[in-house]
């Protein structure tokens, strides 16, 4: 597997291919895992599977093969991850301690310590899904750091989510009408953490290609 290149990609075709590769493999689970670093080319919000849109939404969404609740995108980088759910443990909680430990090793040879969530609460009383940290995300003292979803098959699983490489509070603010306050109350970005963007995409991916190596223990 060659270097991740990180593709910049409408929301629409982001998950289109997320999904395209989750029933792909699932058709042939002797093919490579599929791993990508994706970003989006406009601010918009992927829904969960199950969500329903707001009415008074300023901004356009695309609907996620995954569940969950609502991430905002145009600040980030995500990643997906497609493989065998039997190389990762089997069940949903194994697979996202799993993934979990990739970025938790990945911030820590970073400089900074990630903290793994273990909340199993009602997610969908919150409309975001950066409101409430859930089993197998990460946070940055209380603050969410990195956002997961999840979709499994009979044997295959996709992961997929973001990091927030920078976030515009102010203009955030304006698009969901969530006070500034909450929101950095919520939330951090690489940028706050004194991370650089360069750094994580060559880390994180580093540590993709070997989570995706068809090798793993």
């Amino acid at each position: 597997m060659g270097e991740l290149e990180v593709e910049v990609l409408s929301p629409e075709e982001n998950m289109r291919r997320d999904e395209e590769a989750l029933l792909s493999f699932e058709e042939n689970p002797e093919s490579e895992p599929r791993v990508r670093l994706y970003r989006w080319d406009r601010v918009c919000l992927s829904l969960g599977h199950f969500q329903k849109e707001k009415p008074f939404s300023k901004l356009p969404t695309v609907r996620r093969p995954t569940g969950g609740g609502a991430l905002l995108h145009g600040w980030d980088i995500s990643f997906s991850i497609v493989d065998l759910r039997s190389r990762w443990g089997g069940t949903p909680s194994r697979i996202y301690r799993r993934v979990s430990e990739i970025f938790i090793r990945t911030f820590s040879n970073l400089g900074v310590e990630v903290r793994l969530e273990r909340f199993r609460g009602r997610y969908l009383d919150r409309f975001y899904c950066f409101w409430v940290p859930t089993l197998g995300e990460l946070t940055f003292e209380g603050r969410k750091v990195v956002s997961m979803a999840m979709r499994t098959l009979r044997k295959s699983f996709l992961v997929h989510g973001s990091v927030y490489t920078e976030f515009d509070y102010a203009k955030v603010q304006e698009l969901l009408g969530i006070s500034e306050k909450a929101l950095r109350e919520r939330i951090v970005s690489l940028k706050e953490l004194g991370l650089e963007e360069k750094e994580l995409i060559t880390t994180l991916g580093r540590a993709l290609k070997t989570a995706g190596s068809k090798n793993l223990p």
